[in-house]
């Protein structure tokens, strides 16, 4: 296995550059090798291990991390652990089984539930080449949608990494977004309501 490639706040000085219906309109291209999975590069960077450690408000950690394969049908997907803050001290903890396609882009295909298997028909919810204003709206882990939009590309607040240019998705009308890097994948992250909780990067570790 190749070494992980580490990004920590200590080294800074490098910067960066509801209840909807689902329209059954794509669909991910068929699994291909994992050489040629890697050969393409994508917004949300998926393999067991890599993790990303946040600051929210200054004052306290989030972190979201790839914690193991899951296999849905003859489908490879990744167990992607994600941190959601309500307040500085309470957080909701999804899993979500996510997969890249060739094209670069990131697909959900269910949730772990309590370690069980939760699966749908796969839902695009990152785009490598997204449109203003496009719709990713997906299924909740029991009822109902999450809708999600991607808004716009732009750069993240000052980071402990430093500053970087992301395409931010809108999720829950506007209570969470999520900022990805290209490669790097979520460089700062908005919670609410009203995005109370600004999360900056401050380590990442992706392995290749």
């Amino acid at each position: 296995m190749a070494k992980p490639v580490i990004f920590a706040a200590l080294a800074a000085l490098l910067v960066g550059c509801g209840g909807a219906t689902f329209a059954v309109d794509k669909a991910p291209p068929v699994e291909q090798s994992a050489s040629a999975l890697r050969a393409t590069k994508v917004y949300q960077p998926l393999a067991v291990g890599d993790y990303w450690t946040y600051t929210c408000n200054h004052s306290f950690a989030i972190a979201n991390r790839i914690t193991k394969t899951v296999a849905i049908g003859k489908r490879t997907t990744y167990a992607f652990s994600l941190q959601i803050p309500s307040s500085p001290t309470k957080s909701a903890r999804v899993v979500e089984l996510l997969s890249n396609d060739t094209r670069g882009n990131t697909w959900i295909y269910g949730y772990l539930l309590d370690g069980k298997i939760r699966s749908f028909p796969a839902r695009e919810i990152v785009s490598f080449a997204p449109v203003k204003n496009e719709h990713f709206d997906y299924p909740r882990p029991k009822h109902g949608t999450v809708s999600r939009l991607f808004k716009t590309f732009e750069y993240t607040n000052k980071t402990p990494l430093g500053v970087f240019w992301v395409a931010a998705y809108f999720e829950s009308r506007g209570t969470h977004n999520y900022g990805y890097s290209l490669g790097r994948g979520v460089m700062e992250e908005d919670h609410g309501p009203h995005y109370q909780y600004d999360c900056l990067i401050e380590r990442y570790v992706l392995h290749k």
